[in-house]
């Protein structure tokens, strides 16, 4: 399997993620060919939340003129469109309609299962069925985004596969995988700070993994953070560049025709 094909799959993974949090009443979606575009218009001052991704950069050139109206009737002016590495075409689409990249930058990181020996967890993990374990130790982990996380607590139920280390009934490790088609998108992995240090997310990845392959998935997907990273290479996981965000440097450009507008 491909660097490029994991890059693929985790960008319909991710969109596949954003819309499980469209469904439950939060986020704003615009559908274009080619394009998903996501709001909180709620929260303008979150920045991930207000991003665009495209799967081509003609999709892309050909959406510019709507993901700026929608964005502008919503008073978000600093929304983004996520860039994924190595994409020179869609780059230069950017840099003519006055983007530019700013300082947010997410590892994107992928692993074919089928490249590393299945390592089963040394500890027992619990599955859970709801997601309240989830969003306790995210809240902690994360304790800027707040209120937000309670959205994963909404009905319809997530299909999701999620796994969570306990000690003594507390909860102190998490994570859950997303599957789109053969392959398992891993979120919200987290560790309570007083849990740190002890090898507690590894055990969760690894229950992740295996459960994965007993589904028949073929490969996991995953954005890190830098502290995270050397973990996921460790797992085996391979490095597949930095997703940029960029957004626009100045007034919007004037879209013509031949800006495929």
């Amino acid at each position: 399997m491909t660097n490029a094909e994991l890059s693929a799959r985790l960008l319909s993974n991710v969109i596949a993620f954003k819309h499980l949090q469209r469904e439950r009443g939060t986020l704003r979606h615009l559908g274009l060919p080619g394009v998903d575009a996501f709001c909180l218009p709620e929260h303008p001052e979150h920045a991930r939340a207000q991003q665009a991704f495209f799967h081509d950069a003609g999709a892309l050139r050909d959406a510019l003129p709507a993901l700026t109206d929608f964005y502008r009737r919503l008073d978000l002016p600093g929304w983004r469109v996520v860039l994924p590495p190595g994409d020179a075409e869609a780059r230069r689409v950017l840099e003519a309609a006055g983007f530019g990249p700013d300082a947010v930058r997410m590892d994107a990181m992928g692993l074919a299962l089928g490249d590393v020996p299945d390592a089963p967890p040394d500890i027992s993990l619990e599955v859970s069925e709801t997601q309240d374990d989830m969003v306790a130790i995210n809240k902690r982990t994360w304790g800027q985004l707040g209120r937000q996380l309670d959205v994963w607590l909404r009905p319809p139920r997530l299909p999701v596969h999620t796994l969570v280390a306990k000690a003594a009934g507390v909860p102190l490790a998490c994570g859950l995988a997303r599957d789109v088609g053969d392959t398992a998108g891993i979120y919200m992995v987290a560790t309570v700070p007083e849990a740190r240090g002890r090898g507690l997310a590894a055990q969760v990845m690894r229950g992740l993994h295996h459960q994965a392959r007993a589904r028949g998935m073929t490969a996991a997907v995953l954005q890190a953070t830098p502290e995270a990273k050397p973990l996921y290479q460790r797992l085996g996981y391979r490095d597949l560049g930095a997703w940029e965000t960029w957004g626009r440097l100045g007034p919007p450009a004037c879209f013509t025709s031949s800006d495929g507008g």
